[in-house]
């Protein structure tokens, strides 16, 4: 039985990092090297990856935790503390054994949700190879507030396109006081995606995390709070 802490803190996914045997990991030997990087990486990241380590976070719930801006909750022997959900997980960089900001004798002991009044205006979308059993290769979370036939706030998380449950930040700038239409989610995307790097096999996920982002933000705009 799966608890929701465990699915916060499962390691990232890489058939690699899975592979003891005769495949290259920083994440499992530092300094060893990454065979993914020049191997089959179809699922692997394109954004916030590093010459260190391109995996992908495979949580589905982490996604949505992310969008709601949900905040985390730690205890050790010598204290209590809080941070941000967003702050939790950690980017590779040269360190790619280290996924979390959760340090040694700390548990987390809950996840608070604060409350968000456009909430009833949210979805989840998850694209994947088959229709159950299978990790994302895109997933989205979003929540939309409108003003009239504006955006007035909105909350967006990807998801199988990092180390971490990636949030939309510069995506949700970009449209906050835009008009709400296709023309504009698709700039919001753009914007969102454009420091995004292909690996040899997962350019397709680009424009996947592009049009995924749009469409869910027009389900969004048609769905009735």
């Amino acid at each position: 039985m799966a608890t929701v802490a465990g699915n916060i803190l499962q390691r990232t996914r890489c058939a690699y990092f899975y592979d003891d045997d005769g495949s290259r990991c920083n994440k499992r030997t530092r300094g060893q090297g990454c065979d993914a990087i020049e191997g089959f990486n179809r699922m692997h990241a394109i954004l916030g990856a590093s010459s260190s380590c391109v995996a992908t976070h495979p949580s589905d719930m982490c996604v949505a935790l992310a969008a709601l801006g949900a905040v985390i909750h730690l205890q050790r022997t010598d204290g209590k503390r809080q941070m941000a959900f967003t702050d939790f997980h950690c980017l590779p960089q040269c360190h790619p054994e280290i996924e979390t900001h959760l340090a040694p004798g700390e548990l987390v002991t809950a996840i608070e949700l604060p409350s968000l009044s456009f909430g009833a205006r949210s979805t989840y979308r998850k694209v994947r190879d088959r229709a159950s059993y299978a990790f994302a290769l895109i997933s989205v979370a979003a929540a939309l507030e409108l003003d009239g036939d504006a955006v007035k706030d909105v909350r967006i998380a990807l998801g199988g396109v990092a180390h971490k449950p990636w949030r939309a930040w510069k995506a949700e700038d970009f449209l906050r006081g835009q008009p709400a239409s296709v023309e504009v989610f698709r700039n919001a995307a753009e914007t969102e995606l454009a420091d995004a790097l292909a690996l040899r096999d997962n350019g397709f996920k680009i424009e996947l995390a592009k049009r995924s982002m749009t469409a869910v933000l027009m389900e969004l705009v048609e769905m009735k709070a």
